[in-house]
């Protein structure tokens, strides 16, 4: 089984498969459709992606459809990217703040975004009754515990 574990290693590293985890999937915006509605990806700051473990790429016009997508096709992923909604930069999900509920029109009215820290997104969600601020793995938690659902209008 080690022997098996390390070349498959070896073989993903050769093929480029290592790069994946640290680069995000290109998105030709405007081209490109959205993994979960097909709709055209357009908007940037708004888009997202993820690797999954098999090294295929997922694309969202909208995080909220990126997390529903994950909820209804549970895979293993090699990495989850999202875009700073104040910047367009990419930001490694894990890395990223979560705001909800705050009242922010998203591309498929979801209202979920994601900023580089807590700052911009208490920012965001300043004066907002119903807004939540999180990190991407605590929204995770919340969204499997039933806790917190995405959805239009949220």
């Amino acid at each position: 089984m080690f022997f098996l574990s390390v070349v498959l290693v070896a073989l993903l590293t050769a093929c480029g498969g290592a790069d994946l985890v640290d680069t995000p999937p290109e998105i030709l915006y405007g081209q490109d459709v959205c993994s979960n509605c097909n709709m055209i990806i357009s908007e940037e700051n708004y888009a997202s992606a993820y690797w999954t473990a098999d090294g295929e790429a997922r694309r969202f016009d909208d995080m909220g459809e990126m997390l529903q997508f994950m909820q209804s096709n549970p895979e293993e992923r090699a990495s989850t990217w999202v875009h700073d909604v104040n910047t367009a930069e990419w930001l490694r999900a894990e890395e990223a703040w979560i705001v909800m509920n705050a009242g922010l029109m998203t591309p498929m009215g979801t209202g979920v975004v994601a900023v580089a820290n807590e700052e911009d997104a208490r920012a965001l969600a300043f004066e907002q009754e119903d807004a939540v601020v999180l990190t991407f793995g605590d929204l995770l938690d919340r969204l499997d515990s039933g806790e917190l659902m995405i959805g239009m209008g949220n």
